[in-house]
């Protein structure tokens, strides 16, 4: 019988979920993500496989992983990862394999439209009996004949772009590699960071925290943006600069934003964001469905079993050396 530790950060259900799929010739420990450290350790210790949700752990329980044939997340980013460790360690890692890339891409657009149509504004003047009158006209706007730019040309970034296609919008992308689908089957075009900036309406945010990502969208970059630009990010925080996020918003540089991740998770109770009526947040809960942890799950057993059977595990971060 080969060990699986679950650190698991999503709840008794997805424990639940993770545990009903457990194959023949496997033993599964589950541990809450606030399980005590040295009881972590102590599964670590003869463990075959470590299954990860969230996508961080500490140098010392990954030390303690000395056996590990495979680091499976259920996440697609990695960045809270010591992959140079891992490396080391010769423990190969694997994100979820665009697992979660339905609810993401859904999520951002559906932040877009809530934004666009002011359906938060809508339901309070519905409930406070202010029927229309907190909703003045021309405040509200249409998806279809905007300009989208698409930042990251990966699972979650591609499904967005088709989604935001199909509101007969005008799709750019940016990444550091073409995109036959994007190109080909929704007619996106590739193109540079700065004209993106400069010609869209709407910038959704679908990049991976690396250290060339990191603050790629700053102040230079939003003095260029349109007026009108609403900003969607479902990615990573750190990405966009904070402080000149915050400017833009305070000052009325661009229209608004839906932000689902921030520097600081859970949001500071004194964080500037939450004075603002030009944005919608939500809890980094963009990739959570239903339909998506079971994918997830399914894709973590599917690579497990690839390990086990002697083949290459799908989704790699980086090659086993």
């Amino acid at each position: 019988m080969e060990k699986v530790v679950f650190i698991n950060g999503g709840g008794a259900r997805v424990a639940d979920i993770f545990c009903s799929g457990v194959p023949a010739g496997f033993e599964t420990v589950c541990l809450a993500k606030e399980a005590d450290e040295k009881e972590k350790a102590a599964a670590l210790e003869d463990a075959a496989f470590l299954v990860l949700h969230p996508a961080a752990l500490s140098d010392a329980l990954l030390c303690a992983g000395r056996s590990l044939r495979l680091i499976q997340l259920l996440t697609a980013g990695y960045d809270k990862m010591n992959m140079p460790l891992c490396r080391e360690m010769d423990i190969p890692v694997a994100t979820n394999g665009g697992a979660n890339a339905w609810a993401v891409a859904e999520h951002s657009v559906a932040m877009l439209l809530a934004i666009y149509r002011r359906l938060g504004a809508c339901d309070r003047s519905v409930r406070d009996g202010n029927w229309r009158q907190t909703i003045p006209e021309f405040t509200t706007f249409e998806l279809a004949g905007k300009t989208v730019g698409i930042l990251g040309a990966g699972n979650i970034g591609r499904k967005a772009a088709k989604r935001y296609k199909a509101f007969d919008t005008n799709i750019l992308y940016y990444d550091c590699f073409p995109s036959e689908y994007l190109e080909k089957e929704i007619g996106a075009r590739r193109a540079t960071l700065e004209k993106i900036v400069c010609e869209a309406d709407v910038l959704s945010v679908h990049l991976p925290l690396f250290p060339e990502t990191r603050s790629l969208i700053g102040k230079r970059e939003f003095a260029r943006m349109k007026p009108g630009m609403v900003l969607i990010n479902t990615s990573r925080a750190e990405i966009i600069e904070e402080a000149a996020l915050l400017e833009a918003l305070e000052k009325n540089r661009i229209m608004g934003a839906g932000l689902d991740v921030f520097y600081e998770e859970p949001i500071a109770a004194g964080s500037r964001f939450l004075e603002l009526g030009n944005v919608l947040l939500s809890p980094h809960v963009a990739g959570h469905s239903a339909e998506g942890w079971l994918r997830r799950t399914a894709f973590a057993w599917q690579n497990i079993q690839r390990i086990s059977m002697g083949d290459t595990p799908l989704s790699l971060v980086q090659e086993k050396k």
